[in-house]
């Protein structure tokens, strides 16, 4: 006979009102079978051992029978509201575990019935380790399956988000959550990438603070995060960000990782009385991993691609990049001022000092015209020490003539080691769209005219 068919039979002979099978599992008690007249019992809630009377009857391993039953309903647990229950028996298991039986009639659990059902005990004992096993066994399958699915998509191409949010779909499910998130970090921020399941749709996108969130703390620590169900943590601080309307019930996080090195978090959330499920986590362990290698992957690529456009000498914008850029502010109509900056002596200078002198040379060069130009200004060097910077907003006049002017005194600081001779070199120059033409070439070869007949 079936598990369920055995919690059936003890219905029928005690003509009861609830009985439920409960199996411990870590800190809590759960459901594996049920029979109830109850709308409002709760299969899927967990049964904490303390407070409860299936609780009390696992961890004294003892019988009990309430036969008028006056306590509070709250000490059962699986309802969600009052049923007005008289009579109350349990019977521990011979595992981790209790037989409940209740009843809306008074004084119907007496000494001969508690006997029955410790007969009913022995069989049911029997079964729910065959139970067990069969249900790690399914788990097991389920974590295989959910890793072939998983490996599926990484054949498939997709763009990352995609990729990411189908992966942790999946991982959702085994993990019988409500709600998934993964986040990595971005220019001091967390960067919410994926996010699938109850209320998700409005985060993804979403900034999060690295520190003083429950979805920090694995960046913070650089390890898992496994909180149990109804944790106290979850209410001292926010799961995401302040005021971000997340009441979690329950939380695994884990760590997006490269070389141990945390770059982002993927995390899984309960909302519900359903708490995540413990046997997951090497699956959810699993998915961690496997989108860390995916996000890293795509990070590398991003950067190999940012270099094919960069300047490998400096790390200024190609040139190819930067026309594009002042180009498109040509088209959106937008005022810039195109800066030229040159040392005409650099092979000079390489063959007097070495090349590792003059390409150290360069990068301060750059730096100095970012210092003074702004973070947002598009720099680039045309070859040599000659490097052009555009400015948005400049009127290439009073304001342009300013920065020139603190240009000049940045860049000639930066070359305080040079020789007085080689400072002479240094030539600045400017000319200002749309003002001084739209041809953009031409107006690059006036500021380098206007550089070299204003030179230093």
């Amino acid at each position: 006979m079936s598990l369920d068919g055995f919690v059936e039979l003890i219905f029928n002979v005690y003509e009861a009102y609830t009985v439920a099978l409960f199996v411990k599992e870590g800190d809590h008690l759960s459901c594996f079978s049920s029979i109830s007249f109850a709308k409002s019992f709760d299969k899927a809630k967990p049964l904490p051992l303390d407070g409860t009377l299936a609780g009390w009857v696992v961890k004294h391993k003892e019988p009990l029978i309430i036969g008028n039953f006056d306590k509070d309903e709250e000490t059962l647990g699986y309802y969600g509201k009052k049923e007005e229950i008289k009579s109350f028996m349990a019977y521990p298991l011979e595992i981790a575990g209790a037989i409940v039986v209740d009843s809306k009639k008074k004084w119907v659990f007496t000494e001969k019935e508690k006997k029955i059902l410790a007969h009913f005990v022995t069989v049911a004992s029997k079964e729910v380790e065959r139970e067990k096993q069969l249900r790690e066994m399914e788990e097991e399958r389920e974590e295989i399956s959910l890793l072939r699915r998983q490996l599926n998509f990484l054949r498939q191409p997709s763009l990352a988000g995609t990729f990411v949010e189908e992966v942790v779909k999946e991982a959702l499910a085994v993990s019988a959550g409500d709600m998934a998130v993964a986040g990595i970090e971005r220019k001091g921020r967390l960067s919410i990438v994926a996010a699938v399941g109850t209320g998700a749709a409005t985060l993804l996108g979403a900034e999060c603070p690295l520190q003083q969130t429950v979805a920090s703390t694995v960046l913070e620590g650089g390890r898992e995060f496994l909180l149990p169900y109804e944790s106290g943590y979850l209410r001292e601080k926010p799961l995401l960000f302040q005021n971000d309307g997340i009441r979690a019930r329950q939380y695994f996080g884990f760590p997006l990782a490269v070389d141990e090195r945390p770059f982002g978090f993927l995390g899984f959330v309960s909302l519900s009385s359903r708490p995540l499920k413990e046997t997951s986590i090497a699956a959810l362990r699993d998915t961690a991993h496997l989108t860390s290698l995916f996000l890293g992957r795509v990070q590398m690529q991003e950067e190999m691609e940012a270099l094919t456009l960069r300047d490998p000498a400096t790390g200024a914008m190609g040139f190819g990049l930067f026309f594009d850029a002042i180009s498109e502010l040509a088209r959106q109509k937008k005022g810039f001022s195109l800066i030229s900056v040159r040392l005409s002596g650099l092979p000079g200078i390489n063959r007097t000092n070495g090349c590792a002198y003059g390409d150290d040379l360069l990068r301060k060069m750059r730096k100095s015209i970012e210092y003074c130009a702004g973070e947002h200004a598009l720099i680039t060097r045309s070859g040599g020490a000659h490097f052009y910077a555009a400015i948005k907003g400049s009127d290439g006049l009073e304001e342009g003539r300013n920065i020139l002017n603190i240009l000049k005194f940045t860049v000639l600081s930066t070359l305080s080691g040079l020789a007085p001779g080689a400072k002479k070199d240094v030539e600045i120059g400017t000319a200002h769209f749309p003002r001084d033409g739209k041809d953009l070439w031409g107006l690059l070869d006036m500021a380098e005219d206007r550089a070299k007949k204003g030179k230093a």
